[in-house]
């Protein structure tokens, strides 16, 4: 997990309409507040398109009036956080009958360090997307041998 993030840094959190129309609008803040925070370019772009991701399938897959998309930053990393008022639903992937769509989960787990999906309910309605990227590939190498 994230070190401290609103022990140590910036947070900022901006709710948008859920249409298709606000993706847009959408990348470029989760873009304008990675670029504030200096992560290289490559980084921030893994960043936008899985925030990206996670906003679509809220606004293609509940019937959510708004979005909060939180960013908030440390001295390890940057995570943004996705929520909405909807339902989670878990399917399956047919590529061959979804005709292009079902990739987005998929997409944002090879791009983030770390993912987490917090599944709305009908009890507990609004579904939480946590994206998780640290500012070193360091952060995530395997432990090395001390010498002695």
């Amino acid at each position: 997990m994230l070190q401290a993030p609103t022990d140590t840094g910036r947070q900022v959190i901006r709710t948008f309409r859920a249409h298709p129309s606000a993706l847009h609008e959408i990348r470029r803040f989760v873009r304008t507040q990675v670029e504030l925070e200096g992560f290289p370019s490559s980084a921030a772009e893994d960043l936008v398109l899985a925030a990206s991701e996670a906003c679509a399938n809220a606004i293609l897959h509940t019937n959510s009036a708004a979005i909060d998309v939180q960013c908030v930053f440390s001295h390890a990393g940057a995570e943004v956080r996705v929520r909405d008022t909807g339902i989670f639903r878990r399917r399956v992937v047919v590529p061959v009958l979804d005709e292009g769509h079902g990739r987005g989960i998929p997409l944002m787990f090879a791009l983030m360090d770390e993912v987490s999906i917090h599944e709305g309910t009908t009890i507990h309605p609004g579904t939480l997307v946590r994206l998780v990227k640290y500012r070193e590939l360091g952060n995530r190498s395997a432990p090395t041998a001390r010498a002695r």
